[in-house]
Parts: C-alpha cells; sequence; structure tokens
C-alpha cells in the first residue's frame, strides 16, 4: 500500500508557496463572492476549476470580429454554464469591457450586482413578490411577459423607484413569452404602467433554418407597430451564439452570446474560432496495487483479472464529473492518458495506472483539459455518450462549491 505517501504530500504543500498559485496569468484580481486570498492548487487535493481568461477574452473578440459595433449582452446564467457567474462577469467587465449581462434568477442577478457588477443586468427569469425589493433596489432590470408586470409596477410605486423591463415575446420557441399575436397590446399596457420603463424587447430563437427569419419578421414588426403609436420599445435583442454565429438577420440592435463565451462551441460553428476556458482538475489522494481475483467498488463491480496499479481521486458525480463515461473515458496523470475504471461514485473514481509507476500521491490529475502535449476536451467526452451526456451539461453540472481559478 502507497497511503503514506499522502502524508508527505500534505507536507509539502503546506509550506508550499502560495505564488505556485500567483504564477504567470493567475493574478487577475479578486471575487469577493469566493475569495482566492491564500488559497493555493498546491495543497489542493480536493477537485477545482481552471478558468483560462485569455481564452476568455479571445472569445470575446472572436464575437466582436464576427458582429463590429453591436453591442454585446453576455449570458452568465446557469453560473456561467458551471464556469462561476461572478468571476466570468468580473474577467468580462473587466478585461473586455462587456457591461451588460443575462441571468434566469433573480438570486444570479444580485449576486452579480453585490460582487461588482455595474452595467445593465436583465434578470430573464421569473420573480416573486418577495424578491421585488432587493430586485429593484439593486436596479437589476427585468423580462416580463404577464400580468406579474402589474405587480412589479406596484412595488416600485411604493419604493419611489421606477424599474427598466424588457418585454419578452414568444416568437415561436413557446416556452414563456407574451404570445406574439398579444404582444402589441401587452406593450400598450406596460407602457401605461407607472414607475415602468420599457429598456427592452426581445425573443428567443428556436435555432430552425426555416422558422428564424420568421421570428425576426415577427418582431421587427411589433416593435415597429409600437413605434407607430408612440412606443418606445427599447433595445430589440434575439441572437444567441447559434445567431451570432450563423445568422446575421437576427442581431438586431444587440446580441446574447453566452456559452461560446465560455467555450462550448457551437454546435455547428463556421465563423469563430472558440477556445475552452474550462479545466477540470484534482488530485490523486491514493495509490494501491491489486491482484488477480480482487474487485473494486459496490457489489464489486470491477474484476481484476492481472496484477493492476490503481489510482483513487476524490471526485466523483457529485462534484460533476459524468459518470456514464465510467469505463470509457481517460483522465490525465504526468501528461499520459490513463484509463478510468469501475463505477463513479459520489465522491471517488478510480484510473488504471499499471503503465505508469510513477504516478504517486498528489499528482495532478486533468478530467478535462491541458497536460503536456495530451488534451482531454468535453467533446471528447460528450461522443463517449452522446444520449446521456454533452459539454453543456457536463460544464453546467460542475458544482458551485467548486472553487474557480483563474489562470
Amino acid at each position: 500500500m502507497e497511503g503514506t505517501k499522502r502524508r508527505e504530500f500534505l507536507g509539502l504543500a503546506g509550506a508550499a508557496s502560495a505564488a505556485v498559485v500567483l504564477t504567470g496569468k493567475l493574478a487577475r484580481g479578486s471575487v469577493q463572492r469566493q475569495s482566492l486570498e491564500g488559497f493555493d492548487v498546491a495543497d489542493q487535493i480536493d477537485p477545482w476549476i481552471e478558468l483560462d481568461m485569455d481564452a476568455l477574452a479571445s472569445n470575446v473578440s472572436e464575437v466582436r470580429k464576427r458582429i463590429g459595433e453591436i453591442p454585446i449582452m453576455a449570458v452568465v446564467k446557469c453560473n456561467a454554464y458551471g464556469h462561476g457567474d461572478v468571476e466570468i462577469a468580473t474577467a468580462l467587465q473587466r478585461d473586455s469591457n462587456v457591461r451588460r449581462f443575462m441571468v434566469v434568477k433573480t438570486r444570479e442577478a444580485i449576486s452579480l450586482r453585490q460582487n461588482g457588477i455595474d452595467g445593465m443586468i436583465l434578470n430573464a427569469g421569473p420573480f416573486s413578490r418577495r424578491e421585488l425589493p432587493a430586485l429593484i433596489g439593486h436596479d437589476i432590470s427585468q423580462s416580463v411577459y404577464s400580468d406579474a408586470v402589474e405587480v412589479l409596477s406596484e412595488e416600485a410605486e411604493r419604493l419611489g423607484k421606477p424599474v427598466k423591463v424588457h418585454i419578452c415575446v414568444d416568437t415561436g420557441m413557446g416556452r414563456v413569452g407574451v404570445p406574439h399575436s398579444e404582444a402589441l397590446a401587452f406593450i400598450e399596457k406596460v407602457a401605461g404602467l407607472p414607475s415602468i420603463e420599457i429598456e427592452g424587447t426581445f425573443t428567443a430563437m428556436t435555432e430552425d433554418d426555416d422558422f428564424n427569419p420568421i421570428q425576426i419578421e415577427r418582431i421587427e414588426g411589433i416593435c415597429a407597430a409600437a413605434a407607430s403609436r408612440g412606443i418606445t420599445t427599447g433595445v430589440r435583442h434575439a441572437a444567441s451564439t447559434a445567431e451570432v454565429d450563423r445568422y446575421p438577420y437576427a442581431w438586431l440592435d444587440m446580441v446574447r452570446p453566452g456559452n461560446c463565451l465560455v467555450g462550448l462551441e457551437p454546435e455547428r460553428q463556421t465563423h469563430m474560432a472558440i477556445r475552452p476556458v474550462m479545466s477540470f482538475k484534482t488530485r490523486v489522494v491514493y495509490v494501491k496495487t491489486l491482484q488477480a481475483g480482487e474487485a473494486l467498488s459496490y457489489h464489486r463491480a470491477y474484476k481484476i483479472h492481472k496484477e493492476t496499479r490503481i489510482a483513487t481521486l476524490p471526485c466523483g458525480y457529485t462534484d460533476g464529473y459524468p459518470p456514464v463515461v465510467t469505463n470509457l473515458a481517460d483522465v490525465l496523470i504526468r501528461g499520459r492518458r490513463h484509463p478510468v475504471i469501475a463505477p463513479i461514485t459520489a465522491n471517488h473514481m478510480m484510473v488504471d495506472v499499471t503503465s505508469s509507476p510513477e504516478v504517486a500521491i498528489g499528482d495532478e490529475v486533468v478530467l478535462w483539459g491541458s497536460q503536456g502535449d495530451e488534451r482531454i476536451t468535453k467533446v471528447e467526452l460528450e461522443k463517449l455518450a452522446p444520449r446521456a451526456t454533452n459539454a453543456y451539461r457536463m460544464a453546467a453540472r460542475t458544482r458551485t462549491y467548486l472553487p474557480r481559478v483563474p489562470i
């Protein structure tokens, strides 16, 4: 057994200099929500996320090369697709002069504001009456498409503070939004409410090549009809990543890229060279050698047929690693690929390192990302179980408690 080496690793890591973390491009400012002060990947044995901020800036540049001077509203919903909404929004505001952001939860919007995001923040999701004082007090713009806008108006009146809204129009997606046939009447109603300012009008695209033009025609027609009645509908927006990449007619007054900014490539990428931002890492926590006849995991699910050296990693499906790729995927240790074996459990996964006798407790493990000349991508993992997961879900399912470390 080689478990005693963990004590040696912890002793060395505890004495390591914080300069390990702050080398190169890492020291780019702090994030209030999750301070990295004193955090050192050298003594981090639990999983963590690394964020390539140069890749983030490059992706913004790719979008801007594509769209020109049209404003960008960065979609950082779902914890920026798992990358860390505060971390990503902070970097976008600081390094790329992105000043508009969209989320789908009130708490996300308020958290951004509390962590120093001072531009436009649009909550495209619903709200409750209980949340309204905080939403209005933090100058959050709110999506509206139902009679709930009357409650918003009443609370804004009570607080003596106007609130900005974006009219959400359902032009064919069918999820939420005032039906396009009723949108003009709804806009007229909202325009007449006290303490309400229409800041924008938007829709969600179906990403259907044939239907997209119909959606844009509908929202443009609605806004034109409102203008003919003297109503300002504000900034019009419809285009997310797919439309930024492929449908210039959908750009309107502002675009809403999200997953392409953090390196989740469009399914049919044609115009932008997108770079992944996220790497998912952990360390070897234990190394042991098993003999033929022994087994691994619950119900002795994985049988050992010859002498095999096993590295255990303190990362499992509760941390966000997809269990469906067990016995299919590789991880990187010391710049080499090693296969994941046995069922992945809540907090652990096991790797066959028989081919690398030098692997030791404390070694960095890349679950996806680069190490040396090797790289494992989320798209690679997606192809191993295409019906069960994809790159979008893998990134979004990484847990919020994992440290997000800018590099």
